[in-house]
């Protein structure tokens, strides 16, 4: 029975990697992690010892409870609360799934827990350097005082320790006090800080300042109140240890551990957060070989993290074996990558082309993909990317953090072809924009090997969530070591599709719902009874004013203009005027346009003959002169009229982003569209065409289908609408026979009538007869 004993047992049952808490000891000790939500430690023997012990072995691995499994009971100890709880072995054996809830329901999170405990003590240490960006002697002190709970820092040998000699604050001795005591009588311990707790706690020092406080504490000590720089749609991301632990791990899974070398590389290793997590997982899989590993990093203070990190774990697991080159540079594009790495581990730098300040860097990223793949205005991660891939020598694992942008934009199609041709894509995730911490970012991983063969990649789709990432890589850990196939959750998916790409010429990784919602769409166009969006519509960009504070007006500041200069301004569509198939008037546009081209051809004609407006505009001439696009003899003109808007006509338009409820029909043929999109036939339609037409854009079928094909925004409820993602969307062609002659047609026409008066409440019959007629796989 006992099956708490058995590590593999919490791996199959509940996702949870087993990593032996010091692999040198002997003892049957392990950290349960599940993403940092109910990480807890694990004995699987019971000896005679001390709940000290306990209580700082859980605290010192910035977990809660400390679970002994005996002959014949289980206890637990819970440092927070300093308890201890003993249960019969086999009741809990009974009632594992409860027993596990219990657990994870005494693990929140506390301001006590070890990590945000240190940080404490390290921000009133940058209070006291004030150092904004790399807080080198911030940083320093903080090595000294960690080192201090085993070592007199008199004493301390700094090339040991890969630290620099730097004099220390007055009140250094309060700091290694109030450290070494803990909390609650609980001392730390600190190689199990090191080498469990890092990650977490040696982020902070990455992060910029934006504001000291001077205050004194209720203690007369140097406040911790510092407010760093939070920043949605920052380039530069830590890596959460979750995510880095499921990387390196499913890496492992396909790595060579008879070879008696092993290379690994980062070039873009912060505070080696990967590098750390691989040699953890190697000594936890009793890798006997020598292990070389190489870092590269722009932060000063992340390098010398590294070093300090890696030189302890040199020398406490490695015995002093490990080879390590960790090296400050100023960009890792510019440097040589060796050929012959066995494992490329890396979270690059999302940073797009337009943020690229330095001219330096983008020739450096521009030379990166050499002269036989051309990219335009790259972003600096698929630099990384193609460049890691001749990093690898013949039988390379490449595993990376990517942003999402890469698996499904049209400009890294190339790229993808690239990598495709020269590695085996083994595992694809898209997890979303809840991965980084303070940031927004699209987050997707990849592993890949060398050699290139045929194979058909597991992926996983996430909903876009909070907390849903780290649920889905524990399932999958549960998959893999239940050697199950797949798994379907309305959260998330894990499977191998029957091909990949599994959406044309793209990575884009859907839910298995989707996919086999898109295997029965396939079949439907091949047998004509639905057609792709670019067979019927094209799909035309709407009109950029440069300036609509200026161009556009609300409909009461329309009514003061003369009658006779009316014919200079259109009824205008922005994102607020439709919902859920209904056309509302809000604003009115600038558009001094007929069917020639721009009607005020000069600026006398455009003072004569629209007086009331040159008098407003004129003072904004410079300004609007300055506009892209715009001619200084002509600045009353818009950025982009649009030709196919000159003349007027009954239309379908849609915002630029949104979903079924951002479409709408101008039956009078009276607006133009800012910052959307005109849905225009390419052959002839009838009127009942447009009505019949706005069903099926405004159907929650139609919702799918975006999920399916186009681009997900931040957020997750808004997709791009434009042609580059809609254009191989399937459905019902209205110059087919099947569909005019099925009586689903005109039932349709007649429900987008009643959707474009307003009456939203049709949209559930929209789909079901849609469901029934056109897409009875939905």
């Amino acid at each position: 029975m006992r099956a708490l004993s058995n590590t593999d047992f919490w791996k199959s049952e509940f996702g949870l990697l087993p990593i032996k808490i010091n692999p040198l000891d002997g003892l049957n000790r392990f950290l349960m992690l599940n993403g940092g939500s109910g990480d807890f430690c694990l004995q699987t023997d019971e000896r005679e010892e001390l709940e000290t012990d306990f209580y700082e072995n859980s605290w010192s691995t910035n977990t809660k409870n400390f679970v002994v499994v005996g002959d014949k009971k289980v206890k637990v100890f819970n440092w927070l609360n300093k308890s201890s709880e003993e249960v019969e072995l086999e009741k809990v054996e009974n009632s594992k799934e409860k027993f596990y809830k219990y657990l994870v329901s005494k693990s929140y999170k506390t301001e006590n827990d070890v990590v945000p405990f240190i940080i404490d003590i390290f921000r009133q240490l940058r209070n006291f350097t004030k150092e904004k960006r790399n807080p080198s002697v911030a940083i320093n002190i903080l090595y000294q005082l960690l080192i201090s709970i085993e070592e007199d820092v008199a004493q301390i040998k700094y090339n040991d320790w890969e630290i620099e000699n730097i004099k220390l604050p007055d009140e250094f001795e309060n700091y290694s006090e109030r450290l070494k005591n803990g909390v609650k009588g609980i001392k730390p311990k600190l190689d199990l800080i090191l080498r469990h707790s890092s990650g977490a706690l040696f982020q902070e020092a990455h992060r910029e300042v934006v504001y000291f406080d001077s205050q004194l504490d209720l203690f007369n000590g140097i406040s911790s109140n510092i407010n760093t720089k939070k920043d949605a749609y920052s380039s530069v991301h830590y890596t959460p240890q979750y995510l880095a632990r499921s990387i390196v791990e499913n890496c492992l899974k396909y790595l060579d551990l008879k070879k008696p070398l092993l290379k690994i590389f980062d070039p873009a290793c912060g505070s080696s957060e990967f590098l750390i997590e691989a040699l953890k997982q190697l000594k936890n899989l009793g890798y006997k070989g020598i292990v070389k590993v190489v870092g590269w990093d722009t932060s000063e203070s992340a390098i010398n993290t590294s070093k300090f990190l890696l030189q302890y774990e040199n020398r406490k697991q490695w015995n002093n074996k490990l080879d390590f080159e960790i090296k400050k540079v100023e960009d890792s594009l510019s440097e040589n990558w060796e050929n012959d790495y066995d494992l490329l581990l890396m979270n690059p730098p999302f940073i797009s082309w337009e943020l690229l300040f330095n001219a330096k860097s983008k020739e450096a990223l521009a030379k990166a993909f050499g002269s036989q793949l051309k990219m335009v205005k790259p972003n600096q991660a698929s630099a990384f990317f193609y460049k890691s891939v001749s990093a690898l020598n013949s039988e390379g694992i490449i595993g990376c953090v990517l942003p999402t942008s890469i698996f499904t934009f049209d400009s890294y199609k190339h790229l993808r072809n690239e990598i495709n041709e020269q590695l085996s894509l083994k595992l694809l995730a898209k997890l979303g924009n809840f991965v980084f911490e303070d940031a927004l970012t699209d987050v997707s991983f990849f592993i890949g090997q060398k050699p290139q063969k045929p194979f058909i990649p597991k992926v996983i789709w996430t909903k876009n969530d909070k907390g849903i990432a780290q649920e889905a890589l524990r399932e999958f850990r549960k998959i893999e070591a239940n050697g199950a196939f797949s798994k379907d959750d309305r959260n998330y998916s894990i499977y191998n599709p029957s091909i990949f790409p599994t959406v044309t010429d793209t990575w884009k990784i859907i839910s298995l719902k989707e996919n086999n919602t898109l295997k029965d769409l396939e079949r439907f166009v091949s047998e004509g009874l639905l057609s792709k969006i670019s067979n019927i519509f094209i799909v035309k960009q709407g009109i950029r004013t440069g300036n609509n504070s200026i161009f556009i007006l609300p409909e009461t500041e329309y009514e003061k203009i003369p009658k006779s200069e009316r014919q200079y301004y259109r009824k205008v569509i922005i994102n607020d005027s439709i919902k859920n198939g209904n056309l509302k008037l809000t604003n009115y546009v600038w558009y001094p346009y007929n069917k020639d081209g721009l009607s005020l051809r000069n600026e006398v004609d455009f003072e004569k003959h629209a007086n009331y407006t040159f008098t407003k505009f004129i003072k904004y001439k410079h300004e609007l002169s300055n506009r892209p696009r715009v001619k200084i003899e002509s600045w009353w003109q818009l950025s982009e009229h649009r030709a196919w808007l000159r003349n007027q006509a009954i239309r379908l338009f849609s915002t630029e982003f949104g979903k079924s409820d951002s479409f709408a029909f101008d039956k009078n043929g009276e607006y133009v569209v800012e910052r959307g999109n005109g849905w225009i036939p390419k052959k002839e339609f009838l009127t009942e065409d447009y009505y019949f037409y706005l069903s099926v854009f405004s159907s929650s079928i139609f919702d799918i289908l975006l999920s399916i094909f186009s681009k997900q925004l931040a957020g997750g409820n808004w997709y791009d609408l434009g042609a580059k993602y809609t254009s191989n969307i399937p459905i019902p062609n209205v110059h087919s026979i099947l569909v005019k002659d099925n009586l689903a047609y005109k039932k349709l026409v007649e429900l987008g009538m009643e959707l474009s008066n307003g009456n939203s409440y049709v949209k559930e019959a929209i789909d079901n007869v849609l469901k029934k007629s056109f897409y009875p796989m939905m």
